[in-house]
């Protein structure tokens, strides 16, 4: 087996010259080993996001949903990243979308590497340069480094694996709501420069109410506020933190309630809500705000953090 990896490596490096360390190739979590077994959602872009792999279209008499059809460059990109474990026999894909200007595609990293995952990822990306020098296409095709997500939780395969599958209708979506999904970085409410994303008329409602919810509520006290706030036809805003707030905005997103909901997170280029929010943005019953910029790592969500969100949320509430 040792023999059959090593003649892969070699095989890999002959097709895929001049793969260097690059910036994609550093560590991307604070002690997590790149080497070892996990399983990682890894999203790459095209170079200044220019659609080279193909076309979104809509839906039509064979497909009830949009989709993609892909450029030639757009196919070889796709052998390419499903060929990967010729070469890497520890890696398993598990799934890939190739969209016009990026890719997200799913690895399972079933035995240790021996090499940093980052080196598999330059290693695809040289081989798709090289196809697209092949094909007469300018170099490099991608953005330099790449975005990961590495598996955490119970259920969260199967939810990648959907917004995977789901990600044609939700560009297609996207774009006949382009207001809706568009990052706006200086907006000022109540003297607080903020970035937002949804429905900014939101803030005009005349009737915004605010969720707060002790954590010592119970299920059923919880139930009781909710009746309360959601009867009233106001917009709701909240941080969502503890488990009476989340139950409530759940409740209200069901429910078609617009709703403001402040992130401790900013908006990356690509941002775009997930599940329940990014429907509730494209009807335009949601607007995000965050007071903070964009950042991947895990940050702990401070007692100090709280109280600044919801602060936020009070001055939102009294906002004509």
């Amino acid at each position: 087996m040792d023999n059959k990896r090593n003649e892969g490596r070699k095989q890999w490096s002959r097709n895929h010259p001049n793969v260097a360390a690059t910036p994609s190739m550093k560590r991307r979590m604070v002690d997590h080993d790149y080497h070892g077994r996990g399983i990682y959602m890894i999203t790459l872009c095209v170079e200044k996001r220019i659609p080279r792999l193909g076309a979104l279209c809509g839906p039509d008499c064979c497909h009830s949903q949009p989709w993609v059809s892909l450029s030639s460059l757009g196919k070889r990109v796709e052998a390419e990243w499903l060929g990967i474990p010729r070469y890497y026999p520890q890696i398993k894909v598990l799934a890939l979308t190739v969209m016009p200007d990026h890719l997200h595609g799913i690895l399972f990293v079933t035995d240790s590497l021996p090499v940093h995952l980052g080196k598999v990822i330059n290693g695809f990306k040289a081989g798709c340069n090289r196809a697209a020098r092949e094909m007469g296409h300018p170099v490099p095709l991608w953005e330099t480094g790449y975005t990961d997500g590495i598996l955490r939780g119970k259920g969260q395969l199967d939810r990648w694996k959907a917004y995977l599958s789901d990600n044609p209708r939700r560009l297609w979506v996207k774009r006949q709501h382009h207001d809706f999904f568009t990052v706006s970085h200086h907006l000022t409410i109540a003297g607080t420069t903020v970035a937002a994303m949804g429905n900014h008329q939101l803030l005009q409602h005349p009737s915004i109410l605010q969720v707060y919810c002790s954590r010592r509520l119970n299920d059923e006290e919880i139930a009781l506020e909710g009746d309360k706030l959601l009867a009233q036809g106001a917009v709701l805003v909240s941080p969502a933190v503890s488990r009476g707030e989340k139950a409530i905005i759940n409740r209200a997103l069901e429910a078609g309630v617009p709703v403001i909901l402040i992130s401790d997170n900013g908006f990356s280029e690509m941002a775009k809500p997930g599940g329940k929010l990014f429907d509730a943005c494209a009807a335009g019953k949601l607007l995000l705000i965050s007071k903070n910029e964009h950042h991947n790592d895990y940050l702990p969500l401070t007692q100090e953090r709280c109280h600044d969100m919801n602060a936020l949320a009070r001055a939102i509430a009294r906002q004509p």
